[in-house]
C-alpha cells in the first residue's frame, strides 16, 4: 500500500481487522479491489466499511469467501440491495449485513432498515456495522429477532 497513505488517511480507524486492500489511484480518486465480486470499485466511506466487514467475517467467523454474496439484489426488480448475504452450505440465507460508513451511527432506523431488508432475504442473523459501533440480532424460536452479544462463527450459525 506504498503512496496510499495520505490518500487513506480520511478514512478512519475501525474496530475490525484492517484487511490487505489492493488499491489502485484513478482521476477520480481511490479505487479498490474486492476479491469477492472480483472487481476495482470507487472507495467510499461505505465501501471502507464494507471492505473490513468482508475480511472480518473470512477471518474471524471462518465464513467461507465462496458463500458470501455482495450488494445482493432482492429480486430482479427491486432496487434494494444487501450489503453483503452470508448463505449456508445449503444455499439458504445465513447472515445479513447492513454497512454504514464510519460517521454514520448505527440507529434504530438502521435496523427498521435490515430487518426489513431481511423479510426479504430471510437470514437467521444480522450484522449492522459502521466499523467502529456493531449490533447484531439473532432469530428466535418465536420468529423475532434479538439482540445478541456477538456474531457466532459460521460453524456455530450454520448449526442454529
Amino acid at each position: 500500500m506504498f503512496g496510499f497513505e495520505s490518500a487513506l488517511s480520511k478514512y478512519p480507524v475501525l474496530d475490525l481487522l484492517k484487511p490487505e486492500l489492493e488499491l489502485e489511484h484513478r482521476n477520480d480518486g481511490l479505487w479498490v479491489k474486492d476479491k469477492i465480486r472480483k472487481s476495482w470499485l470507487k472507495l467510499t466511506p461505505e465501501e471502507w466499511v464494507r471492505q473490513h466487514a468482508i475480511f472480518w467475517l473470512i477471518s474471524i467467523t471462518e465464513f467461507p469467501e465462496g458463500l458470501l454474496s455482495i450488494e445482493r439484489n432482492f429480486s430482479p426488480k427491486s432496487m434494494q440491495r444487501a450489503d453483503i448475504v452470508g448463505f449456508g452450505r445449503d444455499g439458504n440465507p445465513l447472515l445479513l449485513v447492513e454497512c454504514k460508513a464510519a460517521y454514520e451511527p448505527i440507529s434504530a432506523e438502521t435496523a427498521r432498515q435490515a430487518l426489513q431488508y431481511n423479510q426479504e432475504v430471510k437470514a437467521s442473523f444480522i450484522w449492522l456495522t459502521n466499523g467502529i459501533a456493531h449490533s447484531v440480532l439473532g432469530l428466535t424460536e418465536f420468529g423475532s429477532f434479538k439482540p445478541i452479544p456477538q456474531l457466532p462463527k459460521f460453524k456455530e450459525m450454520i448449526s442454529v
